[in-house]
């Protein structure tokens, strides 16, 4: 793609410092991490504590806390473009021309997520390798889903940019 090719986003990405991305990035996923095991794990406790229920009962009850558990990425990521986690360490995640992801883009950011990111298997380590070597700091799931995670607030610049731009057009014609 050549320079005049490249969307805002995919500037913004470029600029952004790989210490950061990864700084930012590692934060964000345990705080998710933990986020998710409490959805799973919580319920699960509860459940567990209540007298009188059969092990088939909680065998079942399980399962809507692991449901919770599997949705926790494509339905906060792919709605709103960030989780708990991105939240926390100001960061969204947004397609080349700045929208949230979507759904599918998300499902696919998160397919990724089990191998690159998975804290059971080597952490973030293969997530932050390709980062680090990656001109847009992004991780292979950001690559194949099409996605960006930037600074929210030099997104929120560039929607002011991009705003009085479109009212200077306005003005002058």
């Amino acid at each position: 793609m050549a320079d005049s090719d490249k969307t805002p986003v995919q500037e913004a990405a470029e600029d952004m410092g790989a210490g950061d991305a990864l700084w930012r990035r590692w934060i964000g996923s345990w705080l998710d991490f933990i986020a998710v095991a409490l959805l799973v794990v919580l319920p699960v406790i509860a459940v567990d504590a209540i007298p009188g229920l059969t092990e088939e009962i909680k065998r079942y009850a399980v399962w809507p806390a692991c449901i919770l558990g599997l949705l926790y990425f494509p339905v906060l990521e792919g709605f709103w473009g960030r989780s708990l986690g991105k939240l926390v360490s100001g960061l969204k995640i947004v397609d080349k021309n700045g929208r949230v992801p979507g759904l599918g883009r998300a499902v696919v950011r998160t397919l990724f997520r089990l191998v690159e990111v998975n804290p059971f298997l080597v952490g973030g380590v293969p997530a932050g390798i390709v980062l680090l070597c990656s001109k847009r700091k992004q991780r292979l799931g950001d690559m194949v889903a099409g996605t960006y995670v930037l600074s929210a607030d030099r997104l929120r610049q560039m929607v002011m940019v991009d705003a009085t731009l479109k009212e200077l057009r306005e003005t002058l014609s």
